[in-house]
């Protein structure tokens, strides 16, 4: 009796195993031959309509004159374009950009200070120099946190305070600030 009771519940584990492999076996098929619909970027860019619209908006509403990159390689993407027109808070004009090397490139106008923006960013970074991009002489900041801002470039222009920052390699920030036009 007992051999018959450990034979019958062989059969049974091996039939609860067979069945979970018939039922498992092509819903792992499924997914795995079903095409992905996620995009190859997580950040969804900014449509030029879309761009254009905010960038007459800002221009109409903000106490300076808001710039825009002209002649960027292609393969940058604009994934974030905002204003904030004075009131409680300081006046601000900001795009987000992810370069061709996947990183982050962002340019910001304010009529904040430097030491104010970074207070603002909660930015450790430090003076590390300046650089001359298209002519003009931008300060070089340095820093580590937060990560996205690891390197900053300021420049004082008139009503506004031009900033460049991200964690895109120095040239590639150079590069976005050397071609801001009005």
């Amino acid at each position: 009796m007992a051999a018959k009771t450990r034979s019958r519940l062989r059969t049974t584990v091996r039939d609860m195993v067979l069945t979970m492999a018939l039922i498992v076996v092509p819903i792992l098929l499924v997914f795995w031959l079903m095409p992905s619909n996620t995009p190859k970027s997580a950040v969804t860019p900014v449509s030029s309509a879309d761009y254009q619209a905010m960038l007459t908006a800002a221009r109409s509403q903000l106490p300076f004159e808001a710039l825009s990159p002209t002649g960027l390689p292609a393969g940058w993407e604009l994934t974030s374009d905002e204003y904030e027109p004075a009131g409680d808070t300081a006046a601000e004009w900001r795009l987000g950009y992810l370069t061709t090397s996947g990183t982050y490139a962002a340019f910001t106008q304010t009529t904040e200070s430097v030491a104010q923006y970074l207070g603002d960013q909660s930015s450790d970074a430090t003076q590390s120099g300046t650089v001359t991009v298209a002519g003009q002489t931008w300060l070089h900041y340095t820093g580590t946190t937060p990560g996205a801002l690891k390197t900053l470039l300021f420049l004082q222009n008139g009503k506004s305070l031009e900033v460049v920052a991200g964690s895109a390699s120095p040239a590639d920030l150079e590069l976005l600030a050397g071609s801001l036009q009005s």
